[in-house]
C-alpha cells in the first residue's frame, strides 16, 4: 500500500496563549473523504436535521464542501471558493478564480488545492486565503476545463480535463503535478472527456473516461497499466477497497480487480446513472438516478438492502458516519437524508430553501455540511454556544514607548473558560503572547509605538475553544505624540559679502518652555562651515557659519532634537552682498575650464616676453640688467 497524505489536525492564528487540539478533530479534507474515495469518517451523524447555519453563494453549489483545521471550504459556480468558520459561517476569506468551480478542492499540510473549469490548478494558504501559485498553461496542457475533483497524495496533484470543442485534440488529459510547484510531472493525453475524479492505490492513478474505460495508470511516469470498458460513460469516482475497484457508469454498478481491471460482478440498476460509492465493512454503498440508494455485499455484489427515496435523481454520492452508523445523501427532490447503514431505514430528512442536493455531504465533528443548487450551503447539527471575551487596558493613552498593561477574560456566560487567545493593533505597536493568569483570565502588555499625531489604537482579541464560537472583543487606548520642538534662528550680521562668516543664534522651545540639551544638526545648501554649536543655556545655541567665495545666498537648516520630543527645524538664507569670486576650478569657457584657458593665457605672455628680451639681446650685444634693461 502506497503512504496516504495524513491530514494535521489542525493549526492555529498567531500568539498563542495554549494549544488545544484541533479545530476539527474529524477532518474530510478531499472529496469523498480521501484518496481511496471511501466515503467513511469515524465522526457521529446529527441525531435530528436542526440547522446550524446556511450561506448563500452567487452561484449553485454542485461540489462537495471540504472540512479541515475549523473551515469549511465552499465551492461555488460563481467561480469563487468560500471559506466559512466550521461553527458559525463566518466568512473568513473568499478566492476567486475566472471560470465556474464544479469539483471539491483538497487540502493537505495547510493549502488549499483547487481546480476551476477556467484551466487552471491553485495552491492556495489555508489560514489567509492568499494564492500559494497557479498553473502555467505554456507548460502545462491547454486550458480546458477541469471538473474533476483533485486527488493529492504522495507530494503530487492528479485531475483529468476535457474539452468538447471540435478544434480540440486530444480531448482530454490525465495530469500529475507536483505539489510544491504546480510544475507537470507527467501528462497523459486521452482521446475522450475525463470528468471522472481519480483515486490512488499502491502506486496506480484509477480513473474514468466518458468512452465508458476504467484506466490504471503508472502514478510515477502515467503509463497505462490497464484498461477496462465498461459500455457507458464513466464520470464518478473510482472507490478503492478489498483489493478491487468499486465504480458505477450511466448504466451499471461494477466492481473490478484492482491488479487486472478483470470484473468481478456488476449490478444492474436499470439502466441509471450510479454515484460513486462508500465502503466499509465489507458493504458497497451508492445511489442511482432512478432515486435509489443501495447496500450491496463488496465480495458478490448481492443486495443487502435498497432505498427508494423519491422519484427525484440521486447525484449525490453517499457519505458514512461510522461513529453513528448513519449514512447521509443528497437528492433532486431538494431534500438531505439520514439513513441507517445497516437496514437503509429513514432516520430523518432535512429540505433545502429551493434546489437539487446534487453536492455530497462532508461529515466532520458530529455535523453534515453540503451544498444546494439554491447556491446555499447547508450546516445541520448540534448548535454551538459562544464565548464571551473582555479586555481592559491599564491605561487610556500612551506616550510612545510607554506600556499598557492588558487582562482578557473568557467565559461562558456563567463560568471562566480556558481559551486560545489571539491579539491585533490596529495601528501598530507591540504587543506580548497572552500569560494565563488562572482559568479564563490572562495578561498581555501593550507598547505604544512611535506617533506623529494624535490617534487611537484598537486592540482587538479573539477568544477559541473547542466546542465554542469565537468570541471577539477591543479596546481602544490613545496613543499622543511626542510634543514637539520649535526652532527660531537669528543670523548676526543679516548680510554678508563673499567668503564672509556669520553668528546663528539659536533658540530651541516647545510651546513657550525653552528646551536645553537638544542635539543641533546644521546643513547648507550651498557649501561652507559651521562651527560646533555652543549651548548657552535657556534653551539658547550658537554657531557660526562661513560662507564658501561662491556663494551667492545659502540656505541654511537647523534641526533640533531630543529624546521624548518630536524634532523641530527652520531655514534662513543668508544675504550676500557683491558678487561671488567665481570658481575657476569648475568654470567652463566653450566647453573647456577656464583654468586652462588661463593658464594657457599666461603661458603665451611669458613666452612672449621671454622672446622678446633675447631678440634685444642679440641686437645690441650689450649687457643687460638682470630685469633685460641696458645700463
Amino acid at each position: 500500500m502506497i503512504l496516504i497524505v495524513q491530514l494535521p489536525l489542525g493549526s492555529h492564528v498567531s500568539q498563542p496563549s495554549q494549544t488545544f487540539q484541533g479545530l476539527t478533530d474529524y477532518p474530510w479534507a478531499m472529496f469523498h473523504h480521501d484518496a481511496f474515495r471511501s466515503g467513511a469518517s469515524l465522526t457521529t451523524a446529527p441525531g435530528s436535521p436542526t440547522l446550524m447555519w446556511t450561506k448563500v453563494t452567487s452561484g449553485p453549489v454542485y461540489a462537495s464542501p471540504v472540512v479541515s483545521d475549523g473551515l469549511v471550504l465552499v465551492p461555488s459556480w460563481d467561480g469563487n471558493l468560500y471559506a466559512m468558520d466550521e461553527y458559525s459561517g463566518q466568512r473568513k476569506w473568499t478566492f476567486t478564480t475566472s471560470g465556474p468551480i464544479y469539483s471539491s478542492p483538497a487540502v493537505v499540510n495547510g493549502v488549499v488545492y483547487l481546480a476551476s473549469r477556467d484551466g487552471q490548478v491553485y495552491a492556495i494558504n489555508e489560514q489567509t486565503g492568499v494564492q500559494v501559485w497557479r498553473t502555467n498553461n505554456a507548460f502545462n496542457s491547454p486550458s480546458f476545463p477541469i471538473t474533476s475533483s483533485l486527488l493529492v497524495a504522495n507530494s503530487k496533484i492528479f485531475f483529468g480535463n476535457w474539452c468538447f470543442a471540435p478544434r480540440c485534440s486530444p480531448v482530454g488529459y490525465l495530469e500529475a503535478l507536483d505539489a510544491s510547484s504546480g510544475n507537470i510531472l507527467w501528462l497523459n493525453a486521452t482521446s475522450t472527456a475525463v470528468i471522472s475524479t481519480p483515486s490512488i492505490d499502491n502506486g496506480k492513478v484509477f480513473f474514468g473516461e466518458d468512452d465508458g474505460t476504467v484506466l490504471a495508470v503508472n502514478e510515477t511516469t502515467g503509463h497505462r497499466i490497464w484498461g477496462t470498458n465498461v459500455g457507458s460513460p464513466v464520470r464518478n469516482a473510482p472507490t478503492i477497497a478489498y483489493g478491487r475497484v468499486y465504480i458505477g457508469s450511466f448504466n451499471r454498478f461494477y466492481a473490478l480487480n484492482e491488479a487486472t481491471g478483470a470484473t468481478a460482478w456488476s449490478f444492474n440498476t436499470a439502466g441509471f446513472n450510479t454515484t460513486s460509492a462508500a465502503v466499509y465493512q465489507g458493504i458497497v454503498y451508492f445511489g442511482t438516478g432512478r432515486g435509489n440508494v443501495y447496500a450491496a455485499n463488496s465480495t458478490t455484489g448481492a443486495q443487502i438492502w435498497g432505498l427508494t427515496l423519491s422519484a427525484a435523481a440521486v447525484s449525490s454520492s453517499p457519505a458514512l458516519a461510522l461513529g453513528s452508523k448513519v449514512l447521509l445523501v443528497g437528492s433532486n427532490d431538494r431534500y438531505l437524508y439520514a439513513l441507517n447503514m445497516t437496514t437503509g431505514v429513514r432516520l430523518w430528512r432535512y429540505l433545502t430553501v429551493g434546489g437539487a442536493v446534487s453536492s455530497s455531504p462532508a461529515l466532520a465533528d458530529g455535523r453534515v455540511f453540503f451544498g444546494s443548487q439554491d447556491r446555499a450551503v447547508y450546516a445541520l447539527g448540534a448548535s454551538v454556544p459562544p464565548l464571551y471575551a473582555s479586555i481592559t487596558a491599564g491605561r487610556a493613552s500612551l506616550l510612545p514607548g510607554e506600556v499598557s498593561n492588558l487582562t482578557i477574560t473568557v467565559n461562558d456566560g456563567t463560568n471562566p473558560v480556558s481559551a486560545n487567545v489571539t491579539l491585533s493593533s490596529s495601528n501598530g505597536g507591540g504587543l506580548s503572547p497572552p500569560v494565563q493568569q488562572g482559568v479564563g483570565t490572562y495578561v498581555s502588555n501593550y507598547t505604544a509605538p512611535l506617533v506623529a499625531t494624535a490617534t487611537t489604537t484598537t486592540i482587538h482579541v479573539t477568544a477559541s475553544a473547542p466546542g465554542f464560537l469565537d468570541a471577539p472583543s477591543q479596546t481602544g487606548i490613545n496613543l499622543v505624540p511626542y510634543p514637539s520642538l520649535t526652532v527660531l534662528v537669528t543670523p548676526k550680521p543679516s548680510s554678508i559679502s563673499p567668503g564672509g562668516s556669520v553668528s546663528l543664534m539659536i533658540l530651541v522651545m516647545n510651546g513657550t518652555a525653552p528646551v536645553a540639551g537638544a542635539q543641533i544638526s546644521l546643513s547648507s545648501d550651498q557649501g561652507g562651515s559651521f562651527s560646533s554649536p555652543t549651548d548657552v543655556g535657556g534653551g539658547n545655541y550658537t554657531t557660526t557659519f562661513s560662507a564658501d567665495l561662491q556663494s551667492t545666498g545659502p540656505t541654511l537648516t537647523v534641526q533640533a532634537s531630543k529624546l521624548s520630543f518630536t524634532p523641530g527645524q527652520a531655514q534662513i538664507t543668508v544675504q550676500v552682498l557683491g558678487v561671488g569670486i567665481p570658481d575657476l576650478t569648475s568654470s567652463k569657457l566653450y566647453g573647456v575650464p577656464v583654468w586652462l584657458i588661463a593658464g594657457g593665457v599666461l603661458a603665451i605672455c611669458l613666452m612672449t616676453l621671454m622672446a622678446i628680451i633675447a631678440s634685444r639681446r642679440r641686437k645690441n650685444g650689450s649687457e643687460f640688467n638682470s630685469l633685460g634693461f641696458r645700463y
